[in-house]
């Protein structure tokens, strides 16, 4: 009797031993995309279509964007749920199986922004600019004045071969709004021919002189794109360059578009500290055509 007693034991013990292993194998035991634990484990997707069998650590630790439903019955699909959604045991925001989830690194916004000088070439100033933007590997725009070109081609010809642009301000300098269409044409086509002579290039942006554009101006010159600006550092009109950096930081925005001249010394000796600052800012410096 004692015996028998003793199989039924092991028998049932057995039962309880293999029942206990089927329970915890259903897939009612993975982690739910509706309720999960401070304690529940999180998992990474595999190669087929996200799912996953194995337990990859705890919610302690730092963690993907997933948690995967463990392809329970009914549930055709994996969900991914952000993190602090999982914590806050909400999924008030989803991305689907389908949609792509950007990096973090690649969801940054880049700011632009563009440099440019106005009236040169001058033949000492204009180098000094060239090489600091040289050193720190950046790209400009110089709007420049048909009378100085012809002046100081080579000067044109290092910026371009720099990787600068060119483009136009005028023959002269002539306040656009008080010419005629005829004088408005010459001051823009001479300048265009003396840089195409100089670079092989025929400039795509004029900027007019003092900014001063109107209706007449646009209309007699509608085959090449007028151009101002949106950050004014002033720096014809200060000799430190402490003041001309003070008016950039004032105005430094995504998309702006700087005011420099590369005709005065000080316009020269402050622009490291500008290239400095913007790049410690974060911004990424493009010429203006890449910007518009």
């Amino acid at each position: 009797m004692g015996k028998k007693i003793t199989v039924l034991s092991i028998l049932c013990g057995i039962l309880i031993v293999v029942g206990y292993r089927l329970w915890i194998d259903t897939p009612s035991t993975y982690a739910s995309n509706k309720a999960v634990s401070m304690n529940a484990a999180y998992y990474e997707p595999s190669a087929s279509k996200g799912y996953i069998n194995e337990p990859t650590g705890s919610l302690n630790k730092m963690m993907p964007f997933y948690m995967n439903d463990g392809g329970a019955p009914g549930r055709n699909c994996t969900t991914y749920i952000k993190v602090e959604n999982i914590l806050d045991n909400t999924q008030a925001d989803v991305v689907q199986e389908n949609e792509q989830q950007q990096p973090p690194e690649q969801q940054a916004v880049h700011k632009k922004i563009a440099l440019t000088f106005d009236d040169g070439p001058h033949k000492n100033v204009t180098d000094q600019i060239l090489m600091t933007l040289q050193k720190y590997e950046v790209k400009a725009t110089f709007f420049v004045l048909g009378q100085n070109v012809v002046k100081y081609p080579d000067v044109v010809k290092k910026a371009d071969a720099f990787g600068h642009e060119i483009a136009n301000h005028t023959w002269s300098h002539k306040n656009l709004t008080k010419l005629n269409a005829q004088q408005m044409r010459a001051e823009i086509d001479r300048a265009n021919e003396a840089i195409c002579d100089a670079t092989g290039k025929t400039p795509t942006m004029y900027r007019p002189p003092f900014g001063a554009i109107d209706e007449n101006v646009r209309e007699s010159i509608d085959d090449i794109k007028p151009v101002l600006w949106n950050i004014d550092t002033l720096d014809w009109q200060h000799k430190t360059p402490k003041k001309t950096l003070a008016n950039l930081k004032s105005q430094a925005k995504d998309n702006g578009i700087i005011l420099m001249h590369d005709i005065h010394q000080q316009s020269a000796d402050a622009l490291e500290e500008v290239i400095l600052y913007l790049k410690e800012e974060g911004y990424e410096f493009v010429t203006t055509s890449q910007l518009l």
